[in-house]
């Protein structure tokens, strides 16, 4: 099985982050993947001065988050894995973010196709917790409702951090 279907397998909550290759090399360029996906899903609907920025932060908010939570936890050998699937699940929400971002960057659309989009949106955020929540679960050995806890405060800090530094992102 490639490391793509064992993204998609953790997508559906099939997989573990320890099924994923541990490999720090697949995991930098998993870094460089999302942050590619990140410019091509977000050229429409970001200030494009803060679109990079805001994309490095982000990275650098899951990684230095889950680093400390390994490690506090002492669970630090597992940080290449979790840290590969944290960021490899990213990627593919990117891409299934697009089609929803796109039709609500346009303000030609009509207002019920962006309503049922902003649903979509709220729904593929409520999966991305529910999936980093999953890999937290399993990298940490801990019940449900604690990796929610974390992946929750993932969340916030990576929100709140954001619109410290990037108040205004939304171009319009």
């Amino acid at each position: 099985m490639s490391d793509l279907q064992k993204l998609i397998a953790l997508l559906v909550l099939k997989a573990a982050p320890q099924d994923l290759t541990y490999s720090p090399q697949i995991t930098a360029q998993y870094a460089v993947a999302y942050i590619l996906s990140g410019i091509f899903v977000l050229q429409t609907t970001i200030n494009p001065d803060d679109m990079l920025a805001g994309l490095f932060l982000g990275l650098v908010i899951q990684g230095v988050f889950t680093y400390f939570v390994l490690r506090a936890l002492n669970h630090s050998a597992r940080f290449i894995q979790t840290l590969g699937a944290i960021i490899g699940v990213g990627i593919l929400f990117n891409l299934l973010s697009w089609p929803v971002l796109s039709v609500l960057a346009d303000d030609a659309s009509i207002d019920s196709l962006r309503s049922t989009m902003s649903l979509m949106f709220l729904l593929l955020i409520s999966w991305e917790i529910l999936v980093k929540a999953h890999i937290f679960k399993h990298a940490l050995e801990m019940k449900m409702y604690s990796a929610l806890a974390l992946s929750f405060s993932l969340f916030f800090i990576s929100i709140a951090l954001s619109q410290l530094l990037f108040p205004a992102e939304v171009a319009g």
